[in-house]
């Protein structure tokens, strides 16, 4: 298994609906570190009316985040994103830096309201390609309209990346109790893992029983694309 990275976390204090304090942070961080992630890309929200943490404000609190954890002597390397809410105006926001890409790179990761129309989401994504960037689409295990695999792969088809939760892959009861997002990642239809951790209470890291997981059901091969692979061309754009 790979020094993992987590390409979708919401670890910055106080900017969005995840870590509150800088401890909480810290916690977040060494906790990450006893599960084997080597490097974390923070993504808090960009959802104008709800978060709206400017691309500047989270590179300002990036680099105390990064200062505070030297300091403790964690060794994860943090890298700057945002988890951006699709509307007409969030091309326009990338543009200008308001909104934050993945790490510097051309990579948007990208969600919808759950309950949005197929139609909508893929005028969405088209739309982040026309203007050069390269949608990744978050937890796309929410979309109602993507619970068959006809729809996922003619997302594929069209270039779309997707990003599945890494626990997601562990859970057993509830709307997850059929879990057909395992077939999807034995079948090579998933490109990135992510926790989408809010801290140490709500929604922690629970990334070694999925990998865990992964070392069993997926190729040594599928494992290089996915937690290597793939996120060094997020890294080597930048």
């Amino acid at each position: 298994m790979y020094g993992i990275t987590d390409m979708h976390c919401h670890i910055l204090p106080g900017l969005d609906d995840g870590a509150k304090t800088m401890e909480e942070t810290m916690a977040v961080l060494v906790e990450a570190e006893r599960q084997h992630i080597v490097r974390m890309i923070a993504t808090p929200h960009f959802h104008p009316g709800r978060h709206s943490a400017s691309g500047r404000q989270v590179l300002r609190t990036l680099n105390r985040v990064r200062r505070c954890a030297d300091n403790l002597g964690i060794s994860v390397e943090l890298l700057p994103g945002q988890e951006c809410f699709y509307y007409t105006g969030l091309v326009e926001e990338l543009d200008k830096g308001n909104a934050l890409t993945l790490a510097g790179s051309r990579y948007v990761l990208v969600e919808f309201d759950p309950d949005c129309i197929y139609s909508y989401l893929t005028r969405g994504l088209q739309e982040l390609q026309d203007n050069g960037y390269m949608p990744i689409l978050a937890h796309y295990e929410r979309y109602y309209c993507l619970s068959g695999q006809d729809s996922l792969r003619r997302l594929k088809d069209k270039g779309i990346l997707l990003q599945l939760n890494f626990d997601t892959l562990t859970r057993r009861r509830g709307p997850f109790h059929k879990n057909q997002w395992k077939a999807d990642a034995r079948e090579g239809l998933i490109d990135y893992f992510g926790s989408d951790c809010h801290g140490t209470e709500f929604r922690p890291l629970h990334i070694t029983e999925a990998c865990a997981w992964i070392n069993r059901n997926l190729s040594g091969e599928q494992q290089e694309r996915i937690l290597n692979r793939n996120i060094q061309n997020i890294i080597n754009m930048n």
